[in-house]
């Protein structure tokens, strides 16, 4: 295998460290998956496919949507399918640099070396059409800080590719430069540059999102004070979105807080009905410290209750969690 992934940073690793789409510019599946709702967007999708089998930006949401539920031959199928038909467009030449980038990840030496090559056609396709792109400077950025050199990577060109989007896009500029470092040990650069990103733009929710897991995930010396409020901050700018709900039921959890975990659970649960990761979260970090099983276990009972949402913890995932609960 040849080891470029993952792409995307934890939780999110599902919308990855790839930027959000234009809000007012995004059609209602665009939104859905902005947000983290891949069953809801599978369902919207899925009707457009069938009126128009055709329909090439349908197709490259359903390539989306496919990658962030593990389908990567899916995934691939449906953004080739996309660029063949609408071969002027940067967005689709992203989506399809990046899905062949994760199955490199997973493939056989010989395989990966040419999804190697043909992520670097497509990531030079969708430069030629828009030499600024976010999500295509995003991958190149990952492949060179994760590829080993035979196959092109380069952590000085990873860092010059960051710094390219600060010039163009400020917000996630920095996200990608904090990203360089989130296995540096470099805390104090690593929290400025997540707080640079804030002030670029305080209603980003992935800007806030990012510094709350900071301080909850991240950090040498974690600040679960500073955790708990950074993801209230975000929590009003998208209240259907679960990312800030995890992450205070993940400080709760560890602070051994269980009224209060129990009522942002509930909460988490009202809000985004169709998305339990929050009990699996605060499940894990139960287990982890051994504080309560039985209610570790009760947890992750109820994420099994229903299919668990595209790019969070498998079925799988929590089943031999509960095992080690046991």
């Amino acid at each position: 295998m040849i080891r470029i992934a993952p792409l995307l940073p934890v939780l999110l690793c599902a919308s990855g460290l790839l930027a959000d789409h234009d809000p007012v510019k995004s059609s209602s599946a665009d939104s859905l998956l902005e947000a983290g709702h891949y069953k809801r967007a599978r369902t919207v999708v899925a009707v457009r496919l069938r009126a128009n089998p055709h329909d090439s930006y349908a197709l490259f949401l359903d390539s989306k949507i496919r990658q962030s539920f593990g389908d990567l031959l899916g995934a691939i199928a449906s953004a080739e399918r996309a660029v063949a038909l609408e071969p002027r467009n940067a967005d689709f030449h992203a989506q399809l640099a990046e899905v062949y980038a994760f199955s490199a990840d997973q493939s056989s030496w010989l395989r990966g070396v040419n999804l190697v090559h043909l992520m670097k056609r497509e990531i030079a396709a969708s430069l030629a059409i828009a030499p600024r792109h976010t999500d295509t400077l995003l991958v190149s950025m990952m492949f060179c800080l994760r590829a080993p050199k035979f196959v092109g990577g380069d952590k000085r060109k990873a860092r010059a590719i960051a710094g390219e989007i600060v010039r163009s896009d400020p917000t996630w500029g920095y996200l990608s430069e904090a990203r360089l470092l989130e296995d540096s040990g470099d805390d104090a650069h690593l929290e400025a540059l997540l707080k640079q990103a804030v002030e670029v733009n305080p209603s980003h929710y992935r800007a806030l999102y990012e510094l709350a897991r900071f301080y909850c995930c991240a950090a040498v010396h974690k600040s679960l004070g500073s955790a708990e409020s950074t993801s209230r901050q975000a929590m009003p700018i998208d209240p259907d979105r679960v990312g800030a709900y995890d992450l205070i039921a993940r400080v709760y959890a560890a602070a051994r807080r269980w009224a209060d975990l129990d009522a942002i659970l509930g909460q988490s649960e009202k809000a985004v009905p169709d998305n339990f990761a929050p009990y699996y979260q605060a499940a894990n970090i139960l287990i982890q410290d051994g504080s309560d099983r039985p209610r570790a276990t009760a947890y992750l009972r109820k994420y099994l209750s229903q299919e668990p949402e595209g790019r969070e913890p498998t079925r799988a995932q929590a089943q031999a969690l509960l095992s080690a609960a046991k």
